[in-house]
Formats: C-alpha cells, sequence, structure tokens
C-alpha cells in the first residue's frame, strides 16, 4: 500500500512525544559533554554548576530543535499546498502473522 505524506500538523511536532525525546537526547548529550568528558576549562566547575549547565543547555537544545523541526514542517506544506509539489511516498506492506 503506497500512501503519501501532503500535510505535516505543525502542532502535532510540538504536543507530541518529540520534544521529550529530545530532551532526553540533549540531556544524556549533556551529561557527557559536562561530566564525563569536560574540556578543560569546564574542569573548575562545582558539581551543581555543572548539573544547572546540563539543564541549560538540555532546554535550550529542545527549543532550538523544535523550531528547526517546525520550520522545516512549515515549509514543506507550503512546498506541497502551494506550489503543487508532490510530498514523499511511503510504500507500507501490511503482514499478517500465521499463527
Amino acid at each position: 500500500m503506497k500512501l503519501e505524506v501532503r500535510n505535516i500538523s505543525v502542532g502535532s511536532l510540538v504536543t507530541s512525544s518529540v520534544p521529550i525525546v529530545l530532551f532526553v537526547l540533549a540531556f544524556l548529550g549533556g551529561g557527557v559533554k559536562f561530566f564525563i568528558m569536560p574540556d578543560p576549562q569546564l574542569v573548575s566547575m562545582s558539581f551543581f554548576s555543572k548539573f544547572l549547565s546540563v539543564g541549560l543547555f538540555s532546554l535550550l537544545y529542545v527549543v532550538i530543535t523544535s523550531a528547526v523541526l517546525v520550520f522545516s514542517a512549515f515549509v514543506y506544506n507550503i512546498f506541497n499546498a502551494v506550489l503543487g509539489l508532490r510530498g514523499f511516498i511511503l510504500d507500507i506492506e501490511e503482514i499478517h502473522d500465521h499463527e
């Protein structure tokens, strides 16, 4: 079965689990950056400062990445609706379990 995606709901990108997944990935990446493999400038920071930096890094990462995703979905919708370009096609195959 072939499905064509013609419109991406911009609101669903913000209200779905995507920002939470981005936050978890950013928190893990920030933990690696500030605790496990810190830069020489970050070694003298206290534990609380490092933890606060990880939290702020994660929040900023989620905001910026979500904004890029929303802008990309908006541009995709413009290309499909206004310019009349085709959307991308998903080829989905239905598999029946024989139990």
